[in-house]
């Protein structure tokens, strides 16, 4: 049999680390519980089924406080104070402001705004999100040039390094992201480069590894496809080099002028000494399934005892019949009260609804997720409930961090890319202080090339009650007479009334 690949050997020794750390199986118990499928594999016993899904409920909002805050790069060169050429001075200035306003431009056509929302989330049920960046050389440009770099998301169960013990991915040996394809199409990619015929038939379907996070392709089998590794290393210059492969083949290995790894990533939550992270769901599952188990248990109850039952002697009547109106006959012509009897409904202990009501505040608090953070309060004091807000938002602080400083990275990735792959002709573009779409050429790649790139990351304001305390705001300076009827108009926030702007001309004429 033919041998295996270095990149495959490096595969499954990284999937035995990840089941020794039972990541397969934690995440594919996450996934199922946010999801709500949370009775698989135990026997209800002849209780009902329900699910009352505060893992989601806490998820969405964990996810959303951090994901709600709109944010921006701004990029800096680091050797600027020390250029001595004025010229020089001159484009690397310029070109700080293309690369700004190519992000922001990217920002928006790329809908980073959904994928850091989807990484957010893949953190939350997984440990981690991973960015993947590659350079796509048939996106069309409108320009006779070609290719654009492209951003995805990547799952943990995915990413492979050298050092399981080191989050700095920059540092790492090797970085490897597996993923799959149709047969056919790692086969033509491998003749396209060049692949000898004797090997390109080694090219063949496997089945989805059992222990991937996906459970669904795990259960299909994965027919007709195989999977495939992209691994990072760099050579003796520095520079990275990128292999594809599958099980027994190299299907091409190529050489770049990039010193970056193309992968950025962050941790929910930073376990000491491990590249993974942890996950808030995994703690919460059983405190899931004692919410499920015990209304189960409350609703069996409520069946079974909520209506008052007959019990009579069959010896005196041969038949009951519930029947309005109808008469029962009763044999023996004794004493009626002996013949049947009611027995009155079943009474739950209060203080049981009172643990599990206990339990769902408990761990809803415990997450952060307070009634006022819910917005499950009524918004008539909004300055209070925006303190509240914010000392909730408290525990997701190291997260946004962690956030910021892989976007941070995922920047410094995209400029290092747009610098390597575009060509000094061609046009950038960027999103103006104005905001439309503009295009221009960098002024010196060389220049740019040799910038000491940095990046940092931007957050506006995005308070679920900004509308409303700036509406409270502009009432209470118009009532105080602080500022006019235009002025209020002018500062309303969009959509809360409509035809604003025909309103504002016709301002003068309300106040006279």
């Amino acid at each position: 049999m033919s041998e295996k690949t270095t990149a495959w050997e490096r595969y499954e020794a990284g999937r035995d680390y990840k089941r020794r750390i039972g990541l397969y199986t934690a995440v594919r118990q996450n996934e199922r519980f946010y999801r709500g499928d949370q009775w698989r594999g135990v026997d209800p016993a002849g209780l009902p089924t329900p699910v009352f899904n505060v893992i989601k409920r806490i998820t969405d909002f964990m996810v959303s406080s951090v994901a709600r805050q709109p944010i921006s790069v701004v990029y800096s060169d680091d050797s600027m104070p020390v250029t001595e050429s004025c010229a020089d001075k001159k484009k690397l200035k310029k070109g700080i402001q293309l690369l700004n306003g190519n992000a922001a431009y990217r920002f928006d056509k790329s809908r980073l705004d959904v994928l850091v929302r989807r990484a957010l989330l893949d953190a939350a049920i997984s440990g981690d999100g991973v960015f993947y960046c590659f350079w796509d050389p048939d996106t069309k440009t409108g320009q006779p040039h070609t290719g654009d770099v492209k951003t995805v998301l990547a799952d943990n169960t995915d990413l492979f390094v050298s050092n399981v013990t080191s989050r700095d991915i920059q540092e790492q040996d090797y970085v490897m992201i597996a993923g799959r394809d149709m047969v056919e199409h790692l086969f033509d990619e491998a003749v396209k480069n060049g692949v000898p015929a004797a090997e390109t038939e080694k090219i063949v379907a496997d089945r989805y590894p059992e222990d991937a996070a996906d459970a669904y392709l795990s259960q299909t089998g994965g027919d007709g496809m195989a999977t495939y590794l992209i691994t990072f290393f760099r050579d003796k210059d520095g520079y990275v080099c990128w292999e594809k492969s599958t099980e027994r083949v190299v299907i091409c290995c190529r050489k770049t002028k990039l010193r970056r790894y193309p992968v950025a990533y962050f941790a929910w939550s930073e376990v000491k000494g491990s590249f993974i992270g942890a996950s808030p769901i995994t703690p919460m599952i059983e405190n899931q399934k004692y919410i499920n188990k015990a209304y189960a248990m409350v609703m069996k109850h409520m069946t079974d005892t909520a209506f008052s039952k007959i019990v009579y002697d069959k010896t005196l009547i041969p038949e009951w019949t519930n029947e309005v109106g109808e008469a029962i006959g009763v044999r023996g012509g004794g004493d009626v009260r002996n013949a049947a009897a009611v027995i009155g409904t079943g009474h739950l202990q209060s203080g049981f609804l009172e643990v599990i009501a206990m339990t769902l505040s408990h761990t809803k608090e415990m997450m952060g997720a307070t009634d006022a953070a819910l917005g499950e309060v009524e918004p008539d004091n909004t300055s209070a409930i925006l303190a509240l807000q914010e000392t909730s938002a408290i525990p997701l602080e190291t997260l946004r961090q962690n956030l910021y400083a892989c976007i941070e990275e995922l920047a410094l990735i995209w400029a290092e890319m747009l610098l390597e792959y575009y060509p000094q002709d061609r046009l950038v573009l960027y999103r103006a202080a104005d905001g439309t779409d503009r295009a221009e050429k960098l002024p010196d790649l060389s220049v740019m090339k040799n910038a000491l790139l940095s990046a940092r990351v931007d957050v506006g304001a995005g308070t679920r009650y900004s509308q409303v305390a700036c509406l409270n705001t502009l009432d209470k300076l118009l009532s105080g007479g602080y500022i006019t009827v235009e002025q209020y108009l002018k500062r309303l926030p969009e959509g809360i009334i409509s035809d604003k702007e025909e309103l504002y001309e016709n301002s003068g004429q309300i106040t006279g």
